[in-house]
């Protein structure tokens, strides 16, 4: 404490010292917790530890002062990322060490303001006067169940809002996405997004910690109490739900191919030739199944060499597809990579796009939808511009291909819109949300994990794709070169996988190669979710809420300050008096 307040009558802080090796076994339980989180997603899928995976990290963080805060934060966060994003050292082993402690920061800076909000909004002014025994008693006082829960959303609410901020930039592994096998809790997005899952996640954490923190006391049971009866209710809802949904007769039935290739990026010739004819042959074949397909779906760049380019490849895979599409009179919708549409006159070299071509039953090319959301350095380097160039030498691909524009959906049968996202792209809910608003009828994913050929990837790829058509209210066809074909219900549920042979118990999660034509009941003008009619209404309700809360601890903060002065004054007029 400074000298003046112990100099005017203040007590000192009566808690004891915590000695450092206890301090240091409290980091390692927060790391812990963080390692928690990542158990919860994919491939382990204890999703349950989600719900107190933030409990020792709240408790160490109000503990201590904002830089330590913000120290253990930082290391949660790499207890969660070093797990959930292991993946990704199957592009290079060194990835996953790079990306967690850029990723840590946004827990870092969630935990950094916890010490000064619990100090500034969980005691009125004359209770954190009266030193630790009095916070103490207060806190076991049932009066303080109010600001508990007040607490409890608040932090539940910021951190919510520091995750929305994330997405913006990596949105992956989310809390939503621990819980994408829990239907009725998903169908809390259709009016919220996944926002709200996120949200109800992390407040069971704060509610824990209420609970925690005041010893199983009165006012800290009623604050988990609280939570359980929201969670409940959320839950009993959504059960409701899903029990009141009549089955709609399937009206499309398109097929997916899956060819199950390994990462060809740099294919060589032969390489392209393999994956063209594999591609070619699971389609013939899909052909003469009866009934026949009304469409052909292959997944994103399924052949590895540019769709209208003068490689020695293309040529062949454009009267491939031509000859398909004539021998069966079938339509297609594929993942390819293309080149922007320049006019001739402008003079400009046109760019590389990763797009998705749809053919009619002719075989022209009706509609192209380019990428709109790239992978950051995987298709594009943020800032090229700005790095030195030994940066983007060691981390580029040699390519940033041009996003597209265009997010209208696509016209793939009568009354069918397809919203078409390509692989990353489905994860990310204002894109999906936008084919809605523009008409989309049906979302369709063209996904390649291939650089993934091992790992948790495909599953953690799906599991941050469901939200989405419980979002918008619409199926999700998704067609993958290695595993993940199926068709997601609008509630939410995985169904009609492509089945193939392997030791995997869980269909979805099969990697090789086949078909499988689906049976997808598209409603001509579906009803629009409130989330697709009204978008990111839920995080702006946190950010308020998260406004009013700090609002109310900054002028605890300035009445405090101003206690201290007129304090330290009153001994100096008495004394001029």
């Amino acid at each position: 404490m400074p000298e003046r307040e112990k100099s005017a009558g203040f007590p000192a802080d009566e808690s004891a010292r915590i000695s450092r090796p206890a301090w240091l076994l409290r980091l390692v339980v927060v790391f812990i917790g963080g390692m928690g989180y990542a158990a919860a997603l994919p491939p382990l899928n204890w999703s349950v530890l989600a719900f107190v995976s933030l409990l020792p990290l709240i408790l160490f963080a109000t503990a201590e002062k904002p830089g330590s805060a913000a120290f253990a934060g930082w290391l949660w966060g790499l207890g969660w990322s070093l797990f959930a994003y292991r993946f990704l050292r199957e592009i290079d082993p060194a990835v996953p060490w790079l990306i967690a402690p850029v990723i840590s920061l946004w827990p870092a800076a969630w935990a950094a303001v916890l010490p000064w909000l619990w100090r500034n909004t969980m005691f009125p002014l004359e209770v954190e006067m009266g030193g630790f025994e009095k916070r103490e008693a207060w806190l076991a006082a049932p009066r303080s169940y109010f600001r508990l829960l007040a607490f409890a959303v608040g932090a539940a609410a910021l951190f919510t809002l520091c995750e929305w901020t994330r997405s913006r930039l990596f949105t992956w592994n989310d809390f939503g996405a621990t819980q994408y096998r829990n239907l009725a809790l998903l169908q809390i997005a259709r009016w919220t997004g996944g926002y709200g899952i996120n949200f109800l996640v992390a407040f069971g954490g704060t509610a824990l910690f209420a609970c925690c923190r005041t010893r199983l006391r009165s006012a800290g049971l009623r604050v988990l109490l609280t939570y359980v009866c929201i969670l409940t209710l959320v839950l009993l809802t959504g059960t409701i739900r899903l029990s009141g949904i009549s089955r709609q007769e399937p009206n499309w039935f398109p097929t997916v191919i899956q060819g199950d290739l390994s990462q060809r990026r740099n294919a060589g010739i032969a390489e392209a030739e393999e994956a063209l004819e594999i591609y070619l042959a699971l389609s013939r074949k899909a052909l003469k199944t009866t009934p026949k397909p009304e469409l052909l779906i292959w997944p994103e760049s399924a052949v590895p060499v540019p769709f209208r380019s003068a490689h020695p490849v293309s040529g062949a895979f454009r009267r491939g597809v031509q000859q398909l599409i004539a021998a069966g009179s079938v339509p297609m919708l594929i993942g390819a990579i293309d080149f922007e549409d320049v006019l001739p006159e402008s003079g400009r070299i046109p760019g590389v796009t990763n797009s998705a071509l749809f053919f009619n039953h002719r075989g022209r090319i009706r509609h192209k939808y380019d990428k709109i959301h790239r992978v950051p350095f995987g298709e594009y380097i943020p800032f090229r511009r700005y790095l030195p160039d030994f940066v983007t030498r060691a981390i580029d691909m040699n390519r940033d291909l041009v996003p597209g524009t265009d997010s209208n959906p696509i016209e793939v049968a009568p009354q069918v819109r397809a919203g078409t996202a390509i692989c990353y792209e489905g994860v990310f809910s204002y894109l999906t949300r936008e084919f809605a608003r523009r008409g989309a009828n049906v979302l369709v994913v063209l996904s390649n994990d291939a650089w993934y050929p091992e790992s948790s990837e495909p599953e953690q790829h799906l599991a941050n794709a469901v939200t989405r058509a419980v979002e918008t209210g619409l199926p999700m066809v998704r067609c993958g070169n290695n595993g993940g074909s199926l068709l997601v219900t609008p509630e939410g549920r995985i169904t009609q996988v492509l089945e193939v042979p392997g030791p995997e118990k869980r269909l979805e999660l099969r990697r090789g190669r086949g078909f499988r034509r689906l049976e997808v009941a598209v409603k001509p003008v579906p009803e629009e979710t409130f989330f697709v009619r009204y978008g990111e209404w839920f995080p702006g309700l946190l950010a308020i809420i998260a406004g009013i809360w700090a609002l109310a601890g900054a002028l605890h903060w300035r009445n405090r300050r101003q206690f201290y002065l007129d304090t330290l004054d009153h001994p100096k007029q008495e004394s001029g008096s």
